[in-house]
This record gives structure tokens, sequence and C-alpha cells, in this order.
């Protein structure tokens, strides 16, 4: 019974020393995220977060876009020592679901995480998921574009079909009613 207790107490105490995962939600608009629209429904961001704590971490950057399309983007972090402080290490970086491709050079001094052509939504809570690990006071910056998918509407498709159909009659009609007479 004592072994049970002391097994308990001792499980109890590495999980009270262990350092806290942390959370936290940035939308677009706030400090820590804005976004500028361009030409042609295009939109171009940037996002960050500084001080982050020593131990596990997640934030997420929330935005809603007036268009379907597609997003591109990056994250980076650097450091002067690995271990040092401001060390930080990515665990992943996923946009709406989509894990991006890390990087890590100098033995993870510097890492960046990239990926492209990831659909987004119109009208929805689309997202931006950057999780690691921060030695003390780490630091990331990234940036994010997008551009306006330039598949047409389900309507324009309609059209455009009714036209083919349209052009493809009147062209089988002409075969067939066209008379050729030598003088």
């Amino acid at each position: 019974m004592k072994r049970i207790i002391f097994s308990a107490v001792t499980a109890m105490a590495a999980i009270a020393a262990a350092p806290s995962a942390q959370a936290a939600t940035f939308p677009v608009g706030g400090s820590n995220f804005t976004a500028t629209p361009g030409p042609n429904g295009t939109f171009s961001g940037a996002f960050f977060n500084t001080g982050i704590a020593a131990g596990t971490f997640t934030d997420v950057f929330t935005f809603t876009l007036p268009a379907n399309g597609l997003g591109s983007g990056t994250v980076t972090t650097s450091t002067n020592f690995v271990g040092a402080p401001n060390d930080l290490d990515f665990t992943s970086v996923l946009i709406n679901d989509t894990a991006a491709s890390i990087t890590r050079l100098g033995n993870g001094a510097f890492e960046f995480a990239f990926t492209n052509m990831v659909p987004i939504i119109a009208g929805q809570l689309n997202t931006i998921t950057v999780t690691g690990l921060s030695r003390g006071n780490g630091a990331y910056g990234g940036q994010a574009s997008f551009i306006p998918s330039a598949v047409p509407e389900p309507a324009t498709w309609a059209l455009m079909l009714v036209g083919f159909a349209m052009v493809g009659a009147t062209a089988r009609f002409r075969r067939r009613s066209t008379k050729v007479v030598y003088a």
C-alpha cells in the first residue's frame, strides 16, 4: 500500500513540475495578426507571437475571407544558440489542417515552415495553427497570402455548356443542309 501511495505522489509531483501547455487564439485585426486587401481580391497577412514562456504552446490565428481561393504561407524562427532561452522548436504548422513542411538548419537554430496552394473557404472560419516548444522567451513570425480561385461559379459552367452545345448543334445542322452546286 505504501508503494502505491508513493507512486501516486511521485506521479502527481512530476505532473505539477512539468511545464504547462499554453494556448492562445489571435483573430485577424488584432495586434498579432494583420491582413491587407490587394488588387483583384487578393490578401496578404502577417502574424507573430513573442515572449512565449517555457513549455509547449499552440497558437491559433483565425480569419474569414469573402471568396474561395488558395493560400500560401511561411513561418520562421531563429536563435543565437540551440537551447538558449530564446530558442523555439516548431512541432507543427497547419493551415486549415493542411500540414506545412518544416525545415531545420544550423542544428535547429533556424527553422521555417512553408506550404502552398491550400484551399481557403469563403465565409468560414479558417485557421493557421502553430504548435511548438519554447525554451523560455521564444518568438516566431509568419506571412500568408491569398488569391481568389479562378474557377467559375456553377451558373457560369452551366452557361458555358449550353453555349458549347448550341455551337455544336449549329455546326452539325449547317453541315447537313449545305449543298454545293458547281456551274
